[in-house]
């Protein structure tokens, strides 16, 4: 006679339910755009002052905002190159001053075709540009103390040409067309808002569809494996540096037909708001990543959030305190965003 033995009971498992919505949304924020999250912000802050305030969301200030938002638009575009290679820039507020006294220089001196004083100022800020990428890429200098370095030398010799003081340039020979550039307009189309678009799709297509752009987020991403693999690591840092520059020197054209003067003053603490701007927007303050979707996306807000400030009638003391919790903010989201998919 057998015996068979009694069969055991299988262990109890914990029920499953299944959470399709759930998991929809984490894979779509997962994949959402980096600059998603500071899109919403600004939609938020639309609608909040539209509530509050009814001439936010007039064709007047709307439009001062735009033009506004044309140079730290394009310093940002540069800073985003250089910010891809896991590096910045603190020197570029005082490299615009200084390509307004260029362009003074120029036009004191007699040169009358207003394209070939552009050009020159153009050249002059992207040879300024690769100064900084010459110290830091072929001798190996750390970027912080070069641009903080060339910071202090551009400014001060912005001054010693104009003795620290501003000038006019509205009376001089072929201005009118760089007041045409910084502040002019083809019927409802503004002038500067257009080459600020230009300049970013172009940059866009740079970055996406040339080796150069590949190369620049590899670099950025990981210098030795790009080194190993043979790109040129300290070539590709300096023409980021010198494409920086070039805007740099078409935001100084800008500014200084929008202001109708050569300052030495003029951008001073813009870094921080260009640079809060561009790493809001998404791009890595490590490198190897960025985008010009969301550099633009981070200017607007910068600039929304200070045109709601001065409606508001907050004190310029505060103004200057919000800069710098948002450049905070912008580090720490980064951060984050790197934890996150690491």
């Amino acid at each position: 006679m057998t015996t068979t033995r009694d069969a055991k009971p299988e262990p109890l498992s914990a029920p499953t339910f299944n959470d399709p919505s759930g998991s929809r949304a984490r894979t779509l924020l997962r994949n959402a755009p980096p600059w998603s999250g500071i899109g919403v912000l600004v939609i938020v802050t639309i609608i909040a002052m539209a509530i509050y305030d009814d001439y936010f969301l007039t064709y007047a200030n709307l439009n001062n905002v735009m033009r506004g938002a044309v140079v730290p638009l394009l310093l940002a575009i540069g800073t985003t190159f250089v910010i891809t290679t896991g590096m910045i820039d603190l020197s570029l507020g005082s490299l615009m001053a200084l390509n307004t006294v260029i362009m003074l220089g120029f036009m004191d001196a007699g040169v009358p075709v207003p394209l070939a004083v552009i050009a020159v100022v153009i050249v002059s800020a992207a040879l300024g540009g690769l100064v900084n990428g010459l110290l830091i890429a072929k001798f190996q200098l750390f970027f912080m103390v070069v641009t903080l370095g060339t910071m202090s030398v551009f400014r001060s010799i912005a001054q010693l040409r104009t003795d620290g003081n501003s000038v006019q340039l509205h009376d001089r020979d072929g201005f009118s067309f760089v007041a045409w550039l910084g502040d002019g307009s083809i019927g409802p189309v503004s002038v500067p808002v257009a080459m600020a678009v230009i300049l970013l799709l172009g940059s866009m297509a740079l970055m996406r569809y040339t080796t150069f752009g590949r190369n620049l987020l590899a670099v950025g991403g990981n210098t030795g494996a790009a080194r190993l693999a043979g790109i040129p690591v300290e070539r590709i840092q300096m023409i980021a540096f010198g494409l920086n520059g070039a805007f740099i020197g078409v935001a100084a054209i800008v500014m200084s037909g929008r202001i109708e003067a050569a300052s030495p003053s003029i951008g001073t603490g813009i870094e921080l708001q260009v640079i809060a701007a561009v790493l809001l927007g998404g791009s890595s303050f490590m490198g190897g990543r960025s985008t010009f979707v969301g550099t633009l996306v981070g200017v607007i807000f910068v600039q929304i959030l200070a045109n709601a400030l001065n409606l508001l009638d907050v004190q310029m003391f505060w103004q200057g305190m919000v800069t710098g919790v948002v450049l905070i903010a912008a580090v720490a989201i980064d951060r984050m965003r790197i934890r996150s998919n690491s």
